[in-house]
């Protein structure tokens, strides 16, 4: 409701207001809702819209509402009232009358009065003569004019300051609509849900249906297994243990995983067993196999989450943990072999292989989170090096797990209640899925790539540090100054301005610049001054009838400015010497010469990669696992698109060693 208020006060037409579409949605004759049908039409929609902060919103629209029906009944004579109606003037008139704070327009018609006042005085002045005025009165009215000027500046400063955080809340509000589906049956990622209705309590599940997990636990069993290669004296051959089902014991020497086949309903299957010595092995180790073999078994119900527990059995001196075999690799593997064939290699987002391979990891986590109630040791190191990719690049499992017990809500260090754990724990799987989905997209480190594809809101340049980093020695007063930088779209540049006096130009000034040198405000120009189309930058709160920057007591100054399209733009900030009334020449300025780079990705997966990095346990405004696999973005793909996953898989991925992988250059799928 806070957005959709001050939406219109602001003034930005390039934000819509979401709440007066969803009104003319619902209203059959598009002014005004008429009859119960109608608003609960509209109340539905403004309930899964996001659009609400908090339950007092939800209770102020519905008062609303109901006092319009008690106004139709009152004033209706008839024993069947006509239907009540309700304007959107008239609800936006209650929502404005149930929040008092100053609006943006209030803080600029105050500004705007000071002005009218100061134009006065000055006119007032400019008919009488100076000349007449004695000391004391002439003192009186420039105490007035300052006192005057004061105030404007004060309520400018103010103006400026709501309206950038208005701005900012929206594109934030914008961003955050955009990881929500429409539609969207699950837990929704829009502000006002409540953390008693989204927040996953797997342990409370788990004990609710442990019978049902038991059962399908009891059907995946394999029977009689035989180790390859066994003989009398030993298993056979140490298999790879690529999922990392004794990833954790430290000892090595007699912990290890062997293939095998079972029986399993009537035919053979290919198992993973982890054989345990119960006497020459620590009791950690032992405890730490328990906990993983658990940890997998209450997973039974997850169809594509982990390789399923498939029996235990103990011989009286081992035990051995029977496991799905699947021959999988990870992905952080099947890019680095590719990209170490091609020298760089990317996945395209459009692509069918990336979109599957982003959904189905994403299933498997939310399988984990909602079903697991273990302790998950290394939740916060998940990344691309746990996505196991198997069968024809069909499937991605989760593998190298670290588990620990039962989650124990009295045991805890934290004495976390479930919720909170558990909320803490779909947190670190979201930023690892974040992690996973930017090591298909890029080459760089993850820290690189996230600066890439998460950019900050702002990104501030230093004019004081540009100078400083300059040598001194050949330093020319006439020459141009130009710094170069470079934003992505949607960023805002926040450039710092040291004092004119520190500046060498000003410091080498002749009198050319003039004894009071202050810093206008920014010009922006496309590169070559041409006018064909809207230039990549705006200069934020650019309406200000004031010349120069405003500074602080220090005499720094700031501008800001924001990228709204690709390409390049000059921004020049001359030096201005009020006094002179005149502009300096092109010598007296300061160029950045600024390049707006487009983001690597959709603003939809932008806007997923954000939600993700930001993740925390808050309990409103969350995105959870199962909102994000709900969303669209994340659709399953159909039946001839999966042929085309196996088919790329077949010749890009799984013949990195043979004669069919191909060589040279980069590529991108």
């Amino acid at each position: 409701l806070v957005v959709s208020k001050t939406s219109e006060a602001v003034g930005m037409a390039e934000f819509a207001d979401p709440f007066k579409e969803i009104f003319l949605q619902s209203s059959s004759d598009g002014e005004v809702l008429c009859g119960e049908e109608e608003w609960k039409d509209f109340f539905q929609r403004f309930l899964t819209s996001g659009l609400c902060n908090s339950d007092s919103d939800f209770r102020l629209v519905e008062t609303i509402w109901l006092e319009s029906c008690a106004q139709s009944r009152a004033f209706s004579d008839s024993p069947n009232p006509p239907p009540p109606t309700l304007s959107f003037e008239t609800l936006k008139g209650g929502i404005l009358d149930a929040h008092p704070v100053a609006s943006v327009s209030e803080a600029k018609s105050a500004a705007s009065a000071i002005k009218l006042q100061a134009k006065n005085l000055t006119s007032l002045l400019n008919n009488w003569d100076p000349g007449k005025l004695n000391e004391e009165k002439t003192r009186q009215l420039l105490s007035v004019l300052y006192a005057l000027e004061k105030e404007h500046l004060l309520q400018e400063q103010k103006c400026s300051s709501l309206s950038k955080r208005v701005r900012e809340k929206m594109e934030r509000t914008r961003l955050k609509s955009l990881t929500t589906s429409d539609g969207d049956t699950g837990v929704s990622s829009a502000p006002g849900i409540r953390a008693d209705e989204g927040l996953a309590n797997p342990l409370m599940k788990y004990k609710q249906n442990v019978t049902i997990v038991e059962k399908a636990a009891i059907k995946h069993r394999v029977k009689s297994v035989r180790y390859h290669g066994a003989n009398s004296e030993r298993k056979g051959k140490v298999a790879k243990d690529a999922f990392g089902f004794g990833q954790t014991y430290t000892d090595t020497n007699r912990i290890h995983c062997y293939k095998g086949q079972g029986s399993y309903k009537g035919k053979l299957v290919d198992v993973m067993t982890l054989v345990v010595p119960k006497t020459k092995v620590s009791s950690g180790s032992l405890t730490a196999a328990w906990n993983g073999y658990s940890a997998h078994k209450s997973l039974a119900l997850a169809p594509t989450c982990v390789p399923h527990a498939m029996g235990f059995e103990d011989d009286g001196e081992e035990m051995h943990f029977h496991y799905e075999h699947i021959p999988a690799r990870s992905l952080s593997r099947v890019l680095f072999e590719r990209r170490k064939k091609l020298g760089t290699f990317k996945l395209d987002e459009f692509s069918p292989i990336y979109r599957h391979w982003a959904r189905e990891l994403l299933a498997s986590l939310c399988q984990l989170h909602e079903q697991c109630p273990h302790v998950l040791l290394n939740a916060y190191d998940i990344g691309p090096e746990n996505c196991m990719v198997a069968r024809q690049g069909t499937s991605v499992r989760l593998g190298r797990l670290l588990w620990g017990p039962v989650f124990d809500p009295t045991a805890n260090a934290k004495n976390s209640s479930p919720k909170v754990f558990f909320r803490e724990r779909e947190c670190a799987l979201l930023r690892g899925f974040g992690r996973a989905l930017r090591a298909m997209l890029s080459c760089e480190k993850e820290e690189e790539s996230k600066k890439k594809f998460v950019p900050d809101t702002s990104f501030s340049f230093d004019i004081g540090k540009c100078f400083a980093d300059q040598s001194d020695e050949n330093f020319d007063p006439s020459a141009p100054i130009v710094f170069p930088t470079s934003v992505q779209v949607g960023q805002r540049l926040v450039i710092d301005l040291p004092p004119t006096s520190t500046v060498p130009n000003v410091q080498y000034d002749t009198g050319e610049l003039g004894a009071n040198v202050l810093w206008h405000k920014p010009i922006v120009g496309r590169v070559g001054g041409s006018s064909a189309g809207a230039c990549p930058m705006q200069v934020v709160n650019e309406n200000s009838i004031r010349r120069t920057l405003a500074s602080d007591v220090s005499g720094n100054s700031q501008c800001v400015l924001y990228a709204s399209k690709a390409g390049l733009c000059d921004i020049q900030i001359p030096f201005y010497d009020p006094a002179l009334k005149s502009m300096p020449n092109a010598n007296c300025t300061i160029t950045v010469a600024c390049e707006v780079v487009p983001p690597p990705c959709s603003s939809t997966l932008t806007a997923i990669m954000g939600a993700c990095v930001e993740a925390k346990d808050e309990t409103e405004n969350f995105t959870t696992l199962k909102s994000l696999l709900n969303h669209r973005y994340f659709q399953s793909l159909g039946v001839r698109e999966l042929e085309d996953v196996m088919s790329v898989y077949e010749a890009e991925f799984a013949l990195l060693g043979g004669a069919g992988g191909g060589g040279g250059g980069g590529g991108v799928l």
